[in-house]
């Protein structure tokens, strides 16, 4: 009777690379992760631009029908205040999602600097970033590209959305106290300067905080070891 032949050692503890099976299943859940709250900050993104556009809608028939100006003004204030108070809450939400996601990224270079370390000589094939190479995608280095960044992201659009309805909003109460034409496009285009400007400022200071935190959690952990790298034949146990 033939008895099974056994496995080759080298084959054998490559199977049986618990460090590797781990740092893959970690780096799968991570993108996992990532990918849902990718997901849910495009969802809520979203859903916001849908309620601010009827709530506009509505607004814009009631204002035109023939019902009592009482009853107008009031469906109005209640509708633009409910968005109001939606629109800081949905932006501080997405600047939540926006740290989440960062630090995700964070988990992603390090595990993979993890693998590359352990195969360097894969490492000219891979394009993404790790702690020891920016790769072919390296985050934004100059202030002015930074800043570019932060204002084409989703918060930074919420915050222009939210601007615009707080400038529409002021318009609307000056033009009901008979203000001129030309105080109430002034006093609109104010509000939306400065609302704009604060929420801009506002992605910036949270999108360095991060930056930093994430920072200052490399500089305290323990410091990656170095990973020997060892041939085909001999395997890392």
């Amino acid at each position: 009777m033939a008895h099974p032949t056994s496995a080759p050692d080298a084959a054998r503890r490559a199977a049986d690379d618990i460090e590797l099976t781990v740092a893959l299943a970690e780096y799968t859940k991570i993108l996992e992760m990532r990918r849902a709250v990718s997901d849910q900050a495009h969802n809520r993104y979203n859903f916001f631009l849908v309620i601010a556009t009827a709530v506009a809608a509505v607004s814009a028939g009631l204002l035109g029908s023939n019902i009592d100006d009482n009853v107008k003004v009031g469906a109005v204030a209640a509708l633009g205040t409910l968005v109001l108070l939606m629109g800081p809450a949905v932006f501080l939400r997405q600047l939540r999602y926006t740290g989440a996601s960062q630090r995700y990224g964070l988990a992603e270079q390090t595990l993979r600097t993890y693998l590359v370390r352990r195969a360097p000589q894969v490492a000219p094939f891979v394009l993404l970033p790790t702690l020891d190479d920016p790769g072919l995608f390296p985050p934004p280095a100059g202030r002015y590209q930074l800043r570019l960044r932060d204002a084409v992201g989703l918060a930074a659009t919420i915050g222009l959305v939210n601007s615009a309805l707080l400038a529409m909003g002021g318009g609307l109460l000056a033009a009901a106290a008979r203000l001129p034409g030309w105080a109430v496009v002034l006093l609109a285009l104010v509000l939306f300067a400065a609302a704009a400007s604060v929420h801009l400022w506002w992605v910036t200071r949270t999108v360095r905080a991060n930056a930093a935190a994430n920072t200052h959690l490399l500089t305290t952990r323990s410091p990656l070891p170095e990973i020997p790298h060892q041939s085909a034949a001999e395997p890392t146990l």
